[in-house]
């Protein structure tokens, strides 16, 4: 995937064009998970057995999910919030570029050079690049969080069926702003900021945390460490989870719409 490079011609970075058709792509799932996060399960649970073979109640698929919002919605509305999410992913590619050009990372290190350093090198080394890497994470998620709130308030209007952050020719981006200025004033835009902060900084530290002492300490096979960073990924996604929906109910509490009051939702 690194190695793909788009035509000269195209005014925007490989990465960036790769994340945002990626997340254009799946928008109907990060569309699910959203609703999902929220409470709203408008399908019937369906009978099935846990693996002990005890009866249970299981809710429908992210795929059945998707499926009933086409049914009410058509495959337009499947796609609900992507114009601010979208925009989200850019403000943070462009802020990330930018911290790192005033406060840069620590330079790439050749694999002998790396294997030269000492332990107490490696550490101060390994504590210089996750620090710098908060700092820009942190940076990224303050100056998106105001897409991010128009993102999810946009999505959440599934639940009531209302309109003030969807259509018209700003894609939903004017009528949000004007009904979160209303609705909550300035701070508005920062809702769920707090818990949106520390799921992501907890995710990259727990991740790069995990990643060091493992390759450090555990592994000696070259090939196998290459994997500890996915893997490790993985576990701090599924820790900070339970942040990641705290913020996204806390951006929708008090917000206006339907989704956002008892007895959908408790008030935040």
């Amino acid at each position: 995937m690194n190695n793909i490079e788009l035509p000269a011609e195209v005014p925007i970075p490989t990465g960036l064009a790769l994340r945002l058709g990626a997340s254009f792509a799946f928008h109907p799932f990060e569309y699910s998970k959203v609703l999902i996060q929220l409470g709203h399960e408008p399908l019937a649970p369906r009978n099935t057995k846990t693996l002990l073979g005890r009866p249970a109640l299981a809710y429908p698929s992210v795929f059945q999910y998707c499926g009933h919002i086409r049914k009410r919605d058509g495959v337009l509305g499947m796609w609900r919030g992507v114009t601010p999410k979208m925009l989200s992913l850019a403000v943070q590619h462009l802020a990330g570029n930018k911290f790192n050009e005033i406060y840069p990372p620590e330079p790439e290190l050749k694999e002998e050079e790396e294997d030269a350093l000492t332990m107490e090198e490696r550490k101060e080394r390994f504590i210089k690049i996750t620090l710098q890497a908060i700092a820009c994470k942190m940076t990224c998620v303050v100056v998106s969080q105001p897409l991010q709130v128009l993102a999810i308030r946009s999505m959440a209007e599934f639940v009531g069926g209302e309109d003030k952050f969807s259509g018209g020719l700003t894609m939903g981006l004017y009528g949000g702003v004007v009904s979160i200025l209303n609705e909550n004033g300035i701070l508005g835009f920062w809702s769920g900021l707090i818990p949106r902060m520390l799921g992501e900084v907890g995710i990259l530290g727990i991740t790069a945390s995990l990643t060091f002492l493992v390759n450090t300490y555990l592994l000696e096979d070259k090939e196998m460490a290459q994997y500890t960073g996915h893997v490790a990924g993985f576990l701090a996604g599924s820790l900070c989870y339970p942040l990641q929906v705290t913020s996204t109910c806390m951006t929708v509490s008090r917000s206006g719409l339907m989704a956002g009051y008892p007895p959908r939702m408790p008030l935040y």
